[in-house]
């Protein structure tokens, strides 16, 4: 560790040396906040930093050197730069009112009205720095500006006057020493979720944004690639005043400050990176020689010159040159002052600055740590370390709080009341709090409205940001320890001075925040029951991760036992076992830490995030409320973008708050933390010119532009779509409708892509190469080998084609300019991929409407085959954001617009990821003359439902050939058939054609257990429904809320009702299981389709139980007369290698039927059923029992007419029949889910402490819902 002196010797003694040569020289600190810039810029008690430092140092050399003949004077500025404005932190007003700044042709750019103080020795500065701090500390805390965005800029000007005595001659040097703190760099990093590639427009980023451009222009030009290249100094203020030190007459060092923390790995390569391009720079430097004296000179020549063109235009009227000629006048009386009056104003200004911080109750001899131990006082607390503590209240016996001049201790800012609160301390000591009326008074956390008495310690909050601490006597504090000792009964104290600073606790101005934030959501945190889901959650996957490690250790080592011989065993197996179990037991110890250490810098995060937007919107409240802006903000929560992605890391929080902003008669906008933190700045400067302002003004200003509610709003993130690559291994095209998965973690909508490889290959095997360089390649190829091990080619390109085709089933309210955004593998740019834009097509109005949108995007990328490029298409996806934007209402009420919400998805997409179509298809093979099975022809007749008659010969011998296959596009079920497992037949029936009525293979018993299933969903949703509309309207008085609400609930009872028509009642072709068939199939194939319930758990598609054997699904869906007769295994004779088939021998006399050992009479139908058991990998791993009811017509041999005809026929001859099965998963996640997300979200962020009809809070279902993201992308890689 090396302290501050290292760095001033490194630093400050080099630019103070240049400074006594006469050079103008500044040292700036860069580097994210909490990094330590101000740290190393100012320091602290203990270790003090770069400036106070090289100011001590500065008046100890002008000790030593002024003589006679050598004379110095220094003065100082302090300023404050805060959203492109400057305050004077040394002037009594500076704080209040900002300045102008100005160029001068002969001065340069320049703070009008900026005091410089003549200062004559380091005490002097100290005090001025002092109480420049305190002065920004009351302003920071009036306007609750953050200090980490705003520049502090310190400026030094030391004037060296040489006399030559004998010849009377003298001479000044004039050195300007600017000594810059700036702003937390991470600032200007991209707001928002990943991929959104707009920042919002902040004049906090303004300056360090400019600052790196004119760092990069000046670069280039040292480096001679852009001679003439503009460099925006203008574009901020803070490139402006430097634009010397930056690129013209200065020497001027960058510290920059990084911090270690692995998390802020970015923030630190963008510092160094910034820091290299401000080496290569190249200032020119020259000394400073009486530039008073030419810069007067100059001056009174322009104005001589302004004087004359005055009185040419004095005809004309001419203000410019009349303002440009005050400028210069002001400019030479000041230059002109003697160092005898500039130190009578500094004195003056010091007795005016010190007066107004004692007229507000501001200590001016003490911070927080230096006070007397007898007395009582408040210390404020502010984030800033270097502004916190730093203002002293003491308090009297009767001290009066509030924003009024008369009242002791002034505050001034949001919430604040003229007469705010009294503080009493009474004749023992003991110290009261008295809130007055409609005043927001806050202890430890706890809204106050009646007296309250105060101990040690106690953290106060006014208004909404001013925070404090109150410290009691000496002896008052003994009083609090003895107390606080027979509560806890820890013993003993020893009450001296050091045990006393040991045990009290340290409550900083973070405690206090997230104290008052706590008691406002009742002691009910969502912060910490998200944390206690998500941490109950990842224990369950690490133990059941470690267990599978565990397993497939212990596999290894099996395999390694065994591949050892006996005798080698004996000799070296148990050395090489055990390392093996070392390495294997490290490996898993340094995952584990990992993921842990990972975990809990989220947890961290998720926690400091909620806490942020709780204080942001309890602000933002507080200014719409002052300003009756009839606007609402609300913390609600959603999943960050990048955590839609299938490529995001493991073990990363799901969940990140954002801000619901709602005005009455408006729609509803999310935006994201640091949205709000932006539009904050420009609602605090609002604020503060309307509450200067008269009633009149005030309607112009409310009219100018209103930050609190974005009339035209940016676009909105609809969700993001994740294409796997695996296909690119293959030559086949990917075409698929992929889900849009929205921050909610639901389907909003789904986008048709296409991926194909168009050039190139991907090898199978790679080569894996040491470490040398000979086996390294530079351009990342891989080398492909044969069967021998010896390489064929170098694969180096591989071109590959991404095509948007459409995005259908958008929700109408963002339907509005539609548009894709992507990053491909190791692209630096994104891609944007716009919508065809058709203005005949109107925008979408109606509730149930779903848009679709037309890309013609098509794009090809040659990428590098590397290792990594084919880890990334194995395991990766190419992640698309789909962004829209809002279709807002006109007049309607808020809930009319934001009703758009609530039927973003119809039954049909719903149903369409639960389900897949199967058919099962069925020929018959005999024997013929030839000695070869060949199928048997089937017949059709209108009065068989099951696609034909099997014309069979009596006696011959026969096979059954079973084929099952999905269907494609039917579902987006994952649905995977490996294998048939076995063929039955039975189930042997005669039917009389006129008599009876044909059979088919049409069962309801799986139907009946998919709508029973469906029907308690809604029931168990609706009983919910009838509770909370009860709830609401047994309240004797609504708020705005429960108004919104209680709408919200009576139009998902609508909905309820009609989903409840479409269980019993489905339409034909609306895609719910048990709708009429409205197809025309094809040949041989039966019109109804039978519904199979796999009955899967809706989460991940796993099974229940092990669902084979007599388990197996399909087992009990038994047709009618299927019990008639035995079935009969039939011997699996060959399985195909193209499809899933089966070939089994069938032996019809086993079956000892009449029916199908003697020729069928003219009248009758034999009906037989074949039933097939086949082995599904997915959804799940099981079997699945499928039946399909045959008819079959015993012939004993064609007569010679039957023949003829059948040849003359032109129909066509068909020799399979089949069914389509629809296979249903699960019942659709949403159908069980009581509310929909986006309520649950806000329910959950909240915290509503009452529980769900089923005894889960909000925040459980929400967290349990937004988790099931990794699931719907592992389903989707399955899909895919």
């Amino acid at each position: 560790f090396l302290g501050q002196e290292v760095v001033f010797k490194c630093l400050g003694e080099g630019i103070l040396e240049k400074a006594f040569q006469g050079y103008n020289a500044c040292i700036f600190a860069y580097g994210q906040t909490g990094s330590g810039k101000s740290f190393s810029m100012m320091g602290n008690a203990e270790q003090l930093g770069l400036i106070p430092r090289l100011c001590c140092a500065l008046f100890q050399r002008i000790s030593v050197e002024e003589n006679e003949s050598h004379t110095f004077k220094v003065e100082v500025s302090y300023m404050e730069i805060y959203n492109e404005k400057v305050r004077d932190l040394l002037d009594p007003k500076g704080s209040r009112q900002s300045l102008k700044v100005r160029e001068h042709k002969v001065l340069g750019p320049y703070v009008d009205g900026l005091s410089q103080l003549a200062v004559t020795n380091f005490e002097d500065i100290e005090s001025l720095m002092s109480e420049g701090n305190k002065s920004r500390t009351v302003a920071a805390t009036n306007m609750n500006e953050e200090s980490s965005r705003s520049h502090a800029v310190f400026n030094i000007i030391v004037t060296q006057t040489l006399y030559d005595l004998q010849s009377g001659n003298s001479g000044e040097k004039v050195s300007k020493v600017s000594l810059v703190d700036l702003a937390g760099s991470e600032r200007v990093s991209k707001t928002g979720a990943a991929g959104e590639r707009l920042k919002e427009g902040s004049n906090i980023n303004k300056s360090l944004s400019t600052l790196g451009l004119v760092i990069s222009s000046l670069a280039d030009q040292a480096a001679g690639k852009g001679k003439n290249k503009f460099v925006p100094y203008r574009d901020s203020v803070l490139t402006w005043l430097l634009k010397d030190n930056l690129g013209g007459n200065s020497q001027t060092a960058m510290i920059a400050t990084i911090s270690p923390a692995a998390d802020n790995y970015e923030e630190t390569l963008s510092t160094l990176r910034y820091a290299d391009r401000a080496k290569r720079i190249v200032n020119h430097a020259v000394v400073n020689e009486d530039p008073n004296a030419r810069v007067i000179r100059e001056l009174r020549e322009e104005v001589e010159k302004l004087k004359e063109q005055l009185s040419q235009a004095e005809a004309m009227k001419a203000p410019e040159l009349k303002e440009k000629l005050e400028e210069s006048e002001k400019l030479i009386k000041e230059l002109t002052v003697t160092w005898e009056e500039k130190l009578r104003k500094t004195e003056e200004i010091a007795q005016e600055r010190q007066r107004q911080l004692e007229s507000m109750g501001i200590s001016l001899e003490s911070s927080g740590i230096k006070v007397g131990d007898d007395k009582c006082y408040l210390v404020n607390l502010n984030a800033d370390p270097a502004l916190n503590e730093l203002l002293v209240y003491y308090l009297k016996d009767h001290t009066r709080v509030g924003a009024d001049t008369s009242q002791d201790i002034q505050l001034f800012g949001i919430g604040i009341q003229p007469e705010h609160c009294e503080i009493d301390i009474a004749l023992d000591g003991e110290v009261t709090l008295t809130p007055k009326e409609n005043a927001r008074s806050c202890v430890n956390g706890a809204l106050v409205c009646s007296v309250t008495q105060l101990w040690h310690g106690d953290r106060i909050l006014w208004g909404n940001n001013h925070f404090f601490r109150i410290n009691l006597p000496k002896r008052k504090r003994r009083d609090w320890l003895k107390d606080l000792e027979k509560e806890t009964s820890l013993g003993e104290h020893d009450l001296d001075a050091a045990s006393e600073a040991s045990s009290e606790p340290d409550y900083n101005y973070e405690f206090a925040q997230m104290e008052v934030i706590m008691k406002t959501l009742n002691s009910n945190d969502p912060v910490q029951n998200v944390v206690q889901i998500l941490e109950k959650q990842y224990l369950e996957e690490k133990r059941s991760a470690l267990e599978e490690q565990r397993v497939m250790y212990e596999r290894e080592l099996e395999l390694l036992r065994q591949q050892l011989s006996p005798e080698r065993q004996h000799q070296h197996g148990s050395d090489r076992l055990s390392y093996t179990a070392q390495a294997a037991q490290q490996k898993v110890n340094l995952w584990t830490e990992e993921r842990d250490e990972l975990f809990r810098q989220s947890l961290a995060k998720l926690r400091e995030q909620i806490v942020k937007a709780n204080t942001l919107v309890r602000e933002a409240n507080f200014l719409a409320e002052e300003m009756s802006k009839l606007t609402d903000y609300q913390v609600t929560l959603q999943i960050p973008a990048e955590n839609l992605s299938a490529n995001k890391k493991r073990g990363a929080i799901v969940s990140e708050p954002a801000i619901q902003v709602r005005r009455k008669g408006k729609g509803t906008q999310v935006w994201t933390i640091e949205k709000l933190e932006n539009k904050l700045i420009d609602m605090r400067d609002l604020y503060q010119e309307w509450k200067e302002k008269i009633p009149e003004i005030r309607k112009l200003i409310g009219k100018r532009g209103d930050p609190f509610y974005e009339a035209q709003e940016n676009h909105n993130l609809i969700g993001v779509a994740n294409v796997f690559l695996e296909c690119l291994f293959y030559d086949v095209k990917l075409q698929y409708a992929v889900p849009i998965i929205s921050q909610q973690g639901e389907v909003a909508g789904r986008l048709h892509v296409e991926v194909m490889r168009v050039t190139g290959s991907v090898p199978e095997r790679v080569v894996e190469g040491d470490d040398s360089s000979e086996n390294s390649s530079e351009s990342g190829s891989l080398e492909v080998t044969d069967n021998n091990g010896e390489i064929i080619h170098k694969v180096k390109k591989l071109s590959c084609r991404v095509k948007i085709k459409e995005a259908t089933g958008l929700p109408p309210n963002l339907s509005n300019f539609v548009f894709c955004q992507y990053t491909f593998w190791d692209q630096c740019e994104s891609t944007v991929a716009a919508p065809v834009v058709d203005p005949d097509v109107p925008s979408p109005r109606s509730k149930d409407a779903h848009f679709t949108v037309t890309f013609f995007h098509c794009k090809d990328y040659m990428v590098n085959v590397t290792e990594e490029f084919l880890e990334f298409i194995s395991e990766g996806a190419l992640a698309i954001e789909v962004w829209g934007h809002r279709c807002t209402g006109n007049g309607s009420s808020v809930w009319e617009v934001d009703s758009l919400h609530a039927k973003t998805r119809t039954l049909r997409d719903r149903w369409n990821e639960v389900t897949r179509r199967i058919e099962m298809w069925i020929s018959i093979q005999e024997l013929n003359e030839m000695g070869e099975y060949t199928a048997v022809e089937l017949h059709q007749a209108k009065d068989v439902n099951t696609g034909g008659i099997f014309q069979l010969r009596q006696g011959h011998s026969r096979r059954v050939q079973v084929t099952v296959k999905p269907v494609q596009h039917s579902g987006t079920l994952p649905l995977m058939v490996e294998a048939i497992l076995s063929v039955s037949v039975g189930g042997v029936t005669a039917r009389s054609t006129k008599l009876q009525r044909g059979l088919d293979s049409y069962q309801e018993e799986d139907l009946n257990c998919v709508r029973e299933r469906w029907s308690d969903a809604l029931i168990k949703r609706r009983e919910y429904l009838d509770e909370q509309i009860q709830k609401i309207s047994n309240k004797q008085e609504k708020s705005e809320d429960d108004i919104e609400r209680e709408a919200r609930l009576v139009e998902q009872w609508v909905g309820l009702t009609e989903e409840r028509n479409a269980v019993f009642v489905p339409a034909p072709g609306s895609g719910i299981p048990g709708a009429p068939a409205n197809w025309i199939p094809p040949a041989g194939m039966e019109t109804h389709i039978p519904v199979l319930f796999l009955d899967l758990n809706a989460d991940d598609l796993s099974a229940n139980e092990q669902l084979i054997g007599p388990h197996a699904s399909g087992v009990n869906s038994i047709l009618p007369k299927e019990h008639g007769s035995p079935f009969f295994y039939l011997p699996i004779i060959k399985h195909s290698d193209d499809e899933v088939s089966a070939t089994a021998a069938w032996d019809s006399s086993v079956h000892d039927s009449v029916h199908l050992n003697r020729v069928t009479p003219q009248n009758e139908r034999i009906y037989l059923i074949v039933k097939t058991t086949v082995q599904l990998s997915h959804p799940a791993a099981m079997e699945l029992v499928l039946r399909k009811r045959i008819a079959a017509n015993i012939y004993n041999k064609q007569s010679f007419t039957q023949s003829l005809k059948r040849r003359i026929s032109l129909k066509n001859i068909y020799y399979a029949c089949g069914v389509t099965y629809e296979i249903v998963s699960n019942i659709p996640k949403a159908t069980e889910e009581i509310e929909d997300r986006e309520t649950l979200a806000l329910m959950a962020a909240r915290s509503e402490n009452e529980g769900t009809s089923d005894g889960e809070t909000y925040i459980e279902k929400y967290t349990r819902g937004v988790l099931q993201v990794e699931n719907i992308l592992s389903l989707e890689r399955l899909r895919q």
